[in-house]
């Protein structure tokens, strides 16, 4: 028997906040949040989202065969947790003047204007889980804003994102293969365009230089390095330097981590 999960688990998860448009008819439509929203596939566009038992919408898609997903902007907060309280049955949510609703250039279902993205979205296919229900839909059309958004977060409550990060570190990783070859992948900050230098230190003091390298079309290096002929290497090190970044080191022996110890007999 595995460890005990705690209940809110779930709660760690980060992720933008989803607002989903579903239509019965011409004139009912229902708004609801959708915390568990992400795309599931690149191409065709993929779109899904998870849907509770509770949720009236689960039957409205099913019905109708699409839904729109608008991807929350942070300044949408307010409007994410009005719509995500209340059930179709408890009011009608399309008369809140903070909800703003455009016309469709494909499916018949409006979509929530204010957002990241807004997409119109036909379902492919529902998969039953044990108590949620997801809903995968191709991506039809796509609503973008004049102005780049700044998307909400739900992490537990709801956050805006802070600036992006910058990195200023190397991370480096190696394979060692029989020949004697060693390959070496780093990222780093980018923007420095300068090469990448890579130093084998053996277990024996002492460093040994394998060149300077100049970057893959991605900005990373990826590279095959013979090693030098009897240098000991049971605990050899590889450093990676690049201009404007801290060093990053490798290992030339994987590290496993500890095992975990079997369970004991009742």
């Amino acid at each position: 028997m595995g460890a005990d999960l705690p209940a809110d688990l779930w709660k760690r998860l980060t992720g933008t906040v989803g607002l989903v448009v579903a239509r019965r008819d011409a004139e009912l439509v229902n708004v609801m949040a959708a915390e568990w929203a992400y795309f599931v596939n690149r191409t065709p566009l993929y779109a899904a989202v998870a849907l509770g038992p509770q949720a009236v919408t689960r039957d409205l898609i099913a019905q109708t065969g699409g839904y729109s997903l608008t991807l929350c902007a942070q300044d949408q907060a307010e409007l994410a947790d009005f719509v995500g309280s209340f059930s179709l049955a408890d009011v009608d949510k399309t008369t809140s003047e903070l909800l703003d609703l455009g016309a469709p250039a494909v499916t018949d279902t409006p979509w929530v204007r204010g957002g990241v993205v807004a997409l119109e979205c036909e379902l492919r296919h529902v998969l039953a889980l044990p108590v949620h229900r997801l809903f995968v839909a191709e991506v039809v059309a796509a609503h973008l804003p004049t102005t780049p958004a700044r998307p909400l977060v739900k992490h537990g409550p709801m956050h805006g994102l802070g600036p992006a990060l910058r990195a200023g570190r190397v991370v480096v990783g190696v394979r060692r293969d029989p020949a004697g070859v060693l390959t070496v992948a780093a990222t780093g900050p980018p923007g420095t365009g300068g090469p990448w230098h890579v130093t084998l230190l053996p277990d024996t003091a002492g460093e040994i230089p394998l060149g300077s390298h100049p970057s893959t079309v991605y900005g990373d290096l990826q590279v095959r390095i013979p090693l030098p002929p009897s240098v000991p290497l049971d605990d050899a090190r590889v450093r990676v330097e690049r201009d404007g970044a801290h060093p990053g080191f490798a290992r030339l022996a994987p590290h496993r981590g500890p095992r975990t110890p079997p369970p004991a007999p009742a």
